[in-house]
């Protein structure tokens, strides 16, 4: 796996790294996710913890599901060119990625609606 200093000039002349087995890509992703792990459950969780009514959800969730509608479409056109690319396997697996983010986007977009209180109904005799 490349260091820092030759990723970095790496993506000054355009460029990046690829790994050249299914293990070196999987302990990459391993890495960091275990390295940031902590600090981003920590971020999160006084984040959240910060939250004071059902309203004050709403502009993260806002914010949360246009990175993932802008994910979405990244998956998609990546799928898109993997088929072009006769790369079948991978473009199936962008795909059930693709409807996966789908999925999250209506529960996503549900949350935020839902944070609007319902009107209260008047009461009636």
């Amino acid at each position: 796996m490349p260091n820092a200093l030759t990723r970095f000039f790496m993506g000054l002349m355009g460029k990046s790294w690829a790994y050249d087995s299914a293990e070196d890509v999987r302990e990459v992703i391993a890495k960091r996710s275990f390295d940031t792990l902590a600090e981003r459950a920590r971020t999160h969780t006084e984040g959240a913890a910060g939250l004071t009514d059902s309203f004050a959800f709403q502009p993260g969730l806002v914010d949360l599901h246009d990175e993932l509608h802008d994910t979405w479409h990244y998956l998609v056109a990546l799928k898109a060119r993997a088929r072009e690319m006769g790369h079948g396997t991978l473009a199936e697996h962008l795909d059930a990625a693709a409807e996966s983010t789908r999925d999250t986007l209506v529960h996503v977009a549900t949350a935020a609606e839902v944070t609007v209180p319902a009107p209260e109904a008047p009461l009636t005799r």
